[in-house]
This record gives structure tokens, C-alpha cells and sequence, in this order.
């Protein structure tokens, strides 16, 4: 029985270091990002405003050619449904914009539900997107606080938002 509780205990100690350094990273890669462009005031593909309302927000970037976006999609949805009717958080995805054609039918056939806004080469070189996907959190004031890029495991998003939400 010790021997289990001391492999947990080393497990659980390996786990918390990890995170602490990969929220390091996020925040240091955060740290020179200041876009003069807002996203607050772009229009979703369901042709309402986005508005962050002083939420923390998650931006998440993508491409409909990006085959991790592809394989993340059921992540991304289950976090944007997570998301969706609260009032301390928001959540809007931001897609490459290179061919409307192409992300309507990728919307259509993948019956994606969340917030998508078409970003362009000048938005995405101002938010120096990068490589896809990527996530973005943006605390209540629209500061750009945690940015990643790959596929984001559940832990280390909200351990990100609830950061966001009660420290910035």
C-alpha cells in the first residue's frame, strides 16, 4: 500500500511539474502579444457581432486544410458547449479565411455549432498566429494572457481560464 501511495504521490508530482511549466510557457508566448485589432465587433459566420462582454474569452485559431484542427473538432465543439451560456467566459473560434467557400461546406459537412469568425492575413500576422490550431485566452479586459499552439487537453484549458478569471 505505500509503495502505491509513493508511485501516485511521484505520478501527481510529475503531472503538477508539467503543468507549471507548460502555463509558464503559455504566459511567457503571451507576453508580446498586443494586437491593435479587436476581436470584439466581428462578424460570425451565424452573422451576429462578437462581443466578449468583460468575459474571459478563448480564441481559438484553425484552417478547414489543418488535419489536427480536423482530429481536435470534437474537443473544440465540447469546450465551446461548455462554454456557450456562461456568463464568466466566451468562446469563439477564428478560421484562416483563405477560401468562404470551403468553410462553409467544412461547417456544413462537419456540423460545426461554434462561434467562427473569418479572419484574414492582416488580422493573423497582428495576432501573430503562427501554426494551427492555436488557443488563445483573453482575460475580461481582452489582454491576450495564455497562447498555445497543437491540441489543448481539457486540464490545462480551464486550469488557463479560471486563471484568466480570478488573477488577471
Amino acid at each position: 500500500m505505500k509503495e502505491i501511495f509513493k508511485k501516485t504521490a511521484n505520478i501527481a508530482l510529475w503531472v503538477v511539474l508539467f503543468l507549471i511549466i507548460t502555463i509558464g510557457l503559455s504566459i511567457f508566448k503571451a507576453s508580446d502579444l498586443k494586437p491593435s485589432l479587436s476581436l470584439n465587433g466581428m462578424t460570425q459566420t451565424d452573422g451576429q457581432k462578437f462581443d466578449s462582454q468583460n468575459r474571459v474569452s478563448v480564441v481559438y485559431f484553425w484552417a478547414t486544410w489543418c488535419g489536427v484542427c480536423s482530429t481536435n473538432l470534437p474537443l473544440v465543439q465540447w469546450y465551446s458547449n461548455l462554454l456557450k451560456n456562461s456568463d464568466r467566459f466566451s468562446f469563439v473560434s477564428v478560421e484562416e479565411g483563405e477560401d468562404a467557400l470551403k468553410l462553409a461546406k467544412y461547417i456544413q459537412e462537419r456540423e460545426v455549432k461554434f462561434n467562427v469568425v473569418t479572419g484574414n492575413s492582416k488580422f493573423l500576422n497582428e495576432w501573430k498566429v503562427n501554426a494551427y490550431p492555436a488557443f488563445f485566452i483573453l482575460d475580461r479586459n481582452g489582454v491576450i494572457r495564455f497562447a498555445d499552439s497543437g491540441i489543448m487537453n481539457p486540464l490545462s484549458l480551464f486550469l488557463r481560464i479560471w486563471i484568466s478569471f480570478l488573477f488577471f
